[in-house]
């Protein structure tokens, strides 16, 4: 993400404080600290929300954190490894709680549009191969998807023409941590997790 900093400071200064880069450098940076060994999946995802939640400010680290709080409950009477096949449940999950804590829908070009995407992309399948690199796909897709857009929340709705051809930087971050996890840190056990650039 440090090599992105940059340019995502640069589109979030199209659309607003232009401090998205150096927003999630700082958070993954703080999560990245964080000691989870010998701990449950749960009280994992509970440790990074409130580290999340400490590291930044910011309206989207604050809807990190709330996604990785909604992570944790859901996942509270699990014990093991979670099965590849309800990851979609975790980011249904994330998805719901960032949608309330927002006050934002579907639709309304933010990184909650990207969460969605992938969700719907890796539902019903099994492998975690399959699952990264449709969830690299769908990431990309939901993008282009939103270009010719206007942002309708946050500060970026101020100037709905301009925000039209302009990428959300959430969105954009999104998709480079998909694939970040998907190229760097496979999860896959033999399985080869296709690299889309």
């Amino acid at each position: 993400m440090t090599i992105l900093e940059e340019p995502l400071n640069a589109a979030d200064r199209e659309l607003g404080d232009g401090d998205t880069g150096t927003m999630l450098t700082r958070l993954l940076r703080a999560l990245a600290s964080v000691d989870i060994r010998g701990i449950s999946l749960s009280e994992a995802f509970n440790t990074l929300a409130f580290t999340a939640s400490a590291s930044t400010g910011s309206s989207l680290g604050t809807l990190i954190s709330a996604a990785l709080f909604a992570v944790s409950r859901q996942t509270q009477s699990h014990t093991g490894p979670w099965p590849a096949s309800e990851t979609a449940t975790l980011l249904r999950s994330a998805r719901d709680a960032m949608l309330e804590l927002g006050k934002s829908r579907l639709g309304d070009k933010t990184i909650i549009d990207s969460v969605d995407a992938v969700a719907v992309s890796i539902d019903g399948l099994n492998g975690w191969a399959a699952i990264m690199n449709a969830a690299v796909e769908a990431a990309e897709a939901v993008i282009l998807h939103f270009r010719g857009r206007s942002c309708r929340v946050g500060r970026a709705r101020i100037w709905p023409e301009k925000s039209r051809d302009l990428d959300d930087p959430g969105m954009v971050a999104f998709a480079a941590l998909v694939r970040t996890v998907a190229t760097d840190y496979p999860v896959c056990r033999g399985e080869t997790v296709r690299r889309t650039r």
